[in-house]
């Protein structure tokens, strides 16, 4: 998975946009994570599939400025989807699972199989959130009074991923918003190369923590519709993908993150819609970017899957797809 781009910076490349549109964990029990995503933390489902035969469902949430009454199971739904000119999660079911006392999904943060970090959502108030959560049952790993930063939370979903909770600056929207994805990378140089330079993703911040010994960046994605003027991450309405780097990793030729598409399983990948997956396609391939699959390999010919540098998988959609 340590490959070298030629790198053409068109990211837009010969006519492309990539656009993020989701980020998929998989889930034990629907009746509870959609519950506690749609409860606590004011996402809608805007769209579900469910494939008998395949013994599985997906479930898509998002937090939305505007008002969504459609039946998700409609044809119309699936067209909004498709479509989406934001980030949503997806939520992935695995028939059975819910009825396995035993079974459950790994979070990407326990060794060996560090990866995946957190979704994260912003908030109005981060003490008053955070109480409200507490008081309705939501379990937390550290709250605004622990620890040295006091201006974050972090708490678990129903299947101990961690969310982060953070309280946004002034803004004329309210109510939570997803505002972040977070996975670990080994060589920030590569992945950069990868999501800016391929991917068209901009990195509007930067930090960095020598004491410490990492660095994380924020970079946020171009849209159909014009990406958010506003470049500040805690202001942003539209999710940031967060990329963290532990420094010296990237030295250490044995060193690899858990893509969390392997045992233990938990995280599955982020997905970006294009206008034409064909030209798409072949962009990647051009600058020598790894294929899980292409569009003609498989059943589902709307989508392909590429390798970042680290081995997460990130799927690349038809626009206006249909499944």
């Amino acid at each position: 998975f340590f490959f070298f781009f030629f790198i053409s910076r068109m990211a837009e490349g010969e006519g492309q946009l990539f656009s993020w549109q989701q980020t998929m964990l998989r889930i034990k029990d629907p009746m509870k994570s959609v519950n506690f995503y749609q409860t606590h933390f004011g996402m809608k489902l805007i769209a579900k599939y469910d494939f008998p035969d395949m013994e599985f469902s997906l479930y898509f949430m998002a937090t939305l400025r505007e008002e969504y009454n459609l039946d998700p199971s409609s044809d119309e739904a699936k067209k909004f989807l498709w479509d989406f000119d934001g980030t949503c999660l997806e939520l992935t079911h695995n028939h059975g699972t819910e009825n396995d006392e035993d079974f459950k999904y790994h979070s990407g943060n326990e060794e060996p199989h560090r990866g995946f970090g957190h979704i994260a959502f912003y908030c109005e108030d981060l003490h008053e959130s955070c109480a409200t959560l507490e008081a309705a049952g939501v379990q937390f790993k550290k709250k605004p009074n622990e620890g040295r930063m006091s201006n974050l939370a972090f708490a678990y979903d129903p299947d101990g991923y961690w969310i982060e909770i953070v309280a946004r600056e002034k803004t004329d929207y309210s109510g939570y918003n997803l505002s972040q994805t977070m996975i670990r990378i080994k060589d920030p140089k590569k992945s950069l190369a990868f999501y800016r330079d391929l991917l068209g993703m901009e990195v509007i911040k930067e930090r960095h923590y020598e004491e410490a010994k990492f660095s994380l960046y924020f970079l946020a994605s171009k849209r159909k519709n014009g990406e958010d003027a506003d470049k500040n991450p805690m202001t942003l309405y539209h999710p940031v993908l967060e990329l963290t780097h532990n420094h010296g990793t990237e030295d250490d030729g044995d060193f690899s993150y858990h893509n969390g598409n392997s045992d233990p399983k938990g995280f599955g990948h982020t997905g970006f819609l294009v206008d034409d997956l064909s030209k798409a396609c072949k962009f990647l391939e051009d600058n020598k970017v790894e294929f899980k699959k292409k569009p003609d390999e498989g059943k589902m010919r709307d989508l392909a899957f590429v390798f970042d540098p680290d081995g997460y998988w990130v799927e690349i959609i038809q626009r206006n797809a249909s499944f």
